[in-house]
């Protein structure tokens, strides 16, 4: 196994690893390493079944009931199919908007994900071989440390209200969502959050999610929650992913925010599926 960092905030390659096997516990334990040291890891190549890619994500922890179960794989519930495909009737068969604002897996709930795993089938290619639809990860950690020392002030002991989708319904755009947003309640979350395995500081506010932050006036709360969000898009923060068919894309959910790119459409395809592990209640740091 050979672990090649991407060069950049985060992020990083793991070679000779083949998803379709067991994992002995040695390579599983320098994976988890990986993924620890580095938030976002890629296995390329990989030519999984469902039942591999929930035998890894089962490995990591327990496996998260997704919101979304009603683009769930129809044979195997721990599945969520993100696509812009269309079926015969045409409706979507899985999530189209998926990741159209910065977020955190699950951060709309009391546990959000401590990791997701994305296994990749089809990639939105142009016919000159532009790979379109990129997902961007910010290294939350990094933006955190990066902070003036007045705004690490003015933040510390905050808390947000996370709601699920908020930044979809905001701009018109939650009809995709409204199942699911219907059966949740607002969450409150730590502003700044310890990562539970390596102890980093976190920023935890989202554009996606959070609605305020707590103690503070409307004005106030609002201006500086812009500030936050915007801080974490920052190249010095930021690792891209360009897809490639067969990619498994595992994620720390803690110390990481992501983003797609939404510049393809269809009669480009983009067919993929995820699974989500559990995390704890995030904690204050």
């Amino acid at each position: 196994m050979e672990v090649i960092p991407s060069g950049g905030a985060h992020g990083a390659e793991i070679k000779g690893v083949d998803l379709r096997q067991p994992l002995d516990d040695a390579t599983f334990d320098a994976v988890l390493d990986a993924f620890h040291t580095h938030s976002v890891v890629v296995f390329r190549n990989q030519d999984i079944t469902e039942e591999d890619h929930i035998r890894l994500s089962a490995r990591i922890g327990e496996i998260d009931n997704d919101v979304y179960s009603h683009f769930a794989h129809p044979n195997h519930g721990e599945i969520v199919i993100i696509s812009n495909i269309l079926d015969d009737d045409g409706n979507p068969i899985g999530i189209s908007d998926a990741g159209k604002f910065w977020h955190t897996d699950l951060a709309y709930t009391n546990t959000p994900s401590r990791a997701s795993l994305l296994y990749s089938f089809e990639v939105p290619v142009t016919d000159d071989g532009n790979v379109l639809g990129d997902t961007l990860f910010s290294n939350t950690a990094a933006a955190y440390e990066a902070l003036p020392d007045d705004i690490k002030e003015q933040i510390e002991g905050k808390s947000i209200i996370n709601r699920h989708a908020y930044a979809y319904f905001k701009s018109g755009q939650g009809e995709q969502f409204k199942k699911s947003a219907d059966a949740l309640d607002d969450v409150e979350h730590p502003l700044v959050i310890k990562h539970p395995f390596t102890g980093r500081k976190i920023l935890f506010c989202n554009e996606a999610m959070t609605v305020c932050i707590n103690d503070m006036a409307e004005n106030e709360s609002n201006q500086l929650l812009g500030f936050l969000v915007e801080w974490v898009k920052k190249a010095d923060f930021v690792y891209r992913h360009k897809w490639q068919a067969g990619d498994l894309l595992m994620w720390d959910n803690f110390p990481t925010q992501h983003f797609v790119e939404h510049n393809f459409k269809l009669p480009l395809r983009r067919r993929m599926q995820r699974i989500t592990v559990r995390g704890t209640v995030p904690e204050a740091a």
